[in-house]
Formats: C-alpha cells, sequence, structure tokens
C-alpha cells in the first residue's frame, strides 16, 4: 500500500509558465503536467534504448495500410479527476477526447508549439486548419478522415503518407487527453485548471512561487512492473525495491521556484 504521509519536496530552477499542454513547450510545466495528463502510450523507463509501452491504451496500436492507419483501443474504466466543469458526473475517458486534445493542437487560436508535430500528417487536418485561418473559429466538430472514433474506446488515425514513427507523438507529453467540457468551462483560464487522469491533480498554484500536487482519488488500480535490462544491475536494484507497489507512491508534491 501507498505510504499517504510521503511528500516530494522539489525546486524548479526555472518558473513555469501554465498547465495547458497546448500552449506550453518548457521543461518545467510539461514536468507538472505529465503528472496530471495521461498519453496512450508512454516509454518503459528503465529500458535502453528506449521503448515504447501503452499507457491508456490497451496494447500498441495496430499500424495498417502500409504506415498509414494507426488504431487504438483505449482502456475501459479510467476516468478524469473530479471536477465541477463534469456536474457531479463521473466522466471516463474515451477516444474522443484524444481526438479533440489533437485538434486543439492544430487550433490556430492556441498558438501550440507542437502544431508542427500533427500539421501535414493527419488526413483532412489541415483543412481545417486552413478554414479556421480564414473564418476565426475552429471547427472541432468536423469529421475528417484522419480522426475518426467508430466506438467510444477506439481511435482510428490516418496520415496522408507512410510514418512508422507517429507513435512518438503520440507519446509526447503535450499529447495528453483532455476532455472539451473542463476547456470550454474554463476558457481561457484553462490554463490554471488541469484535469486529467493521472495520479495526481492541482491543489494549489501560486505563480512562479509555489506548485502543490495531491494524489488524485479516484486514480486507477495501478501497480510498478517496470522490467530492468539484464545487464543493468542498478536498475534491476530499483525495480525489485519498487514491484508491487501501487502507484503513485506519494501522497503530496511540494515544488517551489
Amino acid at each position: 500500500a501507498a505510504d499517504l504521509s510521503k511528500v516530494y519536496r522539489v525546486a524548479f530552477g526555472t518558473a513555469e509558465t501554465s498547465f495547458d499542454p497546448a500552449r506550453v513547450s518548457d521543461l518545467y510545466s510539461n514536468t507538472v503536467n505529465e503528472a496530471i495528463f495521461e498519453r496512450l502510450l508512454t516509454y518503459d523507463y528503465l529500458a535502453r534504448p528506449a521503448k515504447l509501452v501503452p499507457m491508456v491504451a490497451e496494447a500498441m496500436p495496430a499500424v495498417t495500410d502500409g504506415g498509414r492507419t494507426y488504431t487504438f483501443h483505449i482502456r475501459k474504466g479510467i476516468f478524469f479527476t473530479p471536477d465541477p466543469a463534469f456536474k457531479g458526473v463521473k466522466r471516463e475517458l474515451v477516444a474522443a477526447d484524444f481526438a479533440y486534445t489533437i485538434k486543439r493542437h492544430a487550433d490556430p487560436k492556441n498558438r501550440s508549439p507542437w502544431a508542427f508535430m500533427i500539421e501535414g500528417r493527419i488526413a483532412g487536418l489541415d483543412k481545417l486548419i486552413a478554414d479556421a485561418k480564414k473564418t476565426g473559429k475552429f471547427d472541432y466538430d468536423a469529421k475528417i478522415p484522419g480522426l475518426e472514433t467508430p466506438d467510444p474506446y477506439t481511435l482510428v488515425i490516418r496520415l496522408v503518407a507512410p510514418d512508422f514513427l507517429f507513435n512518438y507523438s503520440m507519446a509526447h507529453v503535450p499529447f495528453g487527453a483532455m476532455a472539451r467540457e473542463v476547456v470550454e468551462a474554463y476558457g481561457n483560464q484553462i490554463m490554471e485548471h488541469p484535469v486529467g487522469t493521472g495520479p495526481f491533480r492541482l491543489a494549489e498554484w501560486r505563480r512562479s512561487s509555489r506548485i502543490v500536487l495531491e494524489r488524485n482519488p479516484g486514480y486507477r488500480e495501478d501497480y510498478y512492473d517496470e522490467r530492468a535490462p539484464a545487464d543493468d544491475p542498478r536498475s534491476q536494484a530499483i525495480a525489485a525495491q519498487l514491484k508491487g507497489r501501487r502507484m503513485p507512491m506519494l501522497d503530496r508534491v511540494e515544488v517551489v521556484i
């Protein structure tokens, strides 16, 4: 069982900017976001060389059509941290949340520093971007061939050309899933209200001074099960010490700038 008395205190050398994944590019803001938002894929922390593994996806995606189509299946029973924007409803993570998150990076209004990772790559997305630049409004409800959700737990991403490295984009921290109703509820203040499915939630923020994260009380059952390389005794010792512990292993993180 996790020790609820454990508090990790850390100092950031530079101030954060905000906690809207689509609008920040600095290390420290993304360090906090990584504890709050979850992606389809992540990295096997101890693997050498680097290796991708599922995060909220059930498994690695099926890559078909010569590297043009990626099909992800989302794990069921993952929920967002409770927030007033959900109006008392327990909100499950679904495939549409990832489609929406990708579109947020494409929305010119957000000036996402990560837009280059999806522009010119996802079928139909560039037209949405061009239309938004003309009209001043991004159409989040528009159907495009590059982002389809045939059922609540399936996301199909179709690319304009083969790309066998696309998985690495989906493992990037800024592509952690966001709920549309949260973004719309807070508007321009969304940077102060990060709501994800991850192990922590933002409990306190004094800009450029103090950040406090608290354990997400509704976080799913997740147990440490990393596998260390056979030729790395130090990593093997870490993995053996932590194996079977419920995540997260901390109750609170206190950050000073």
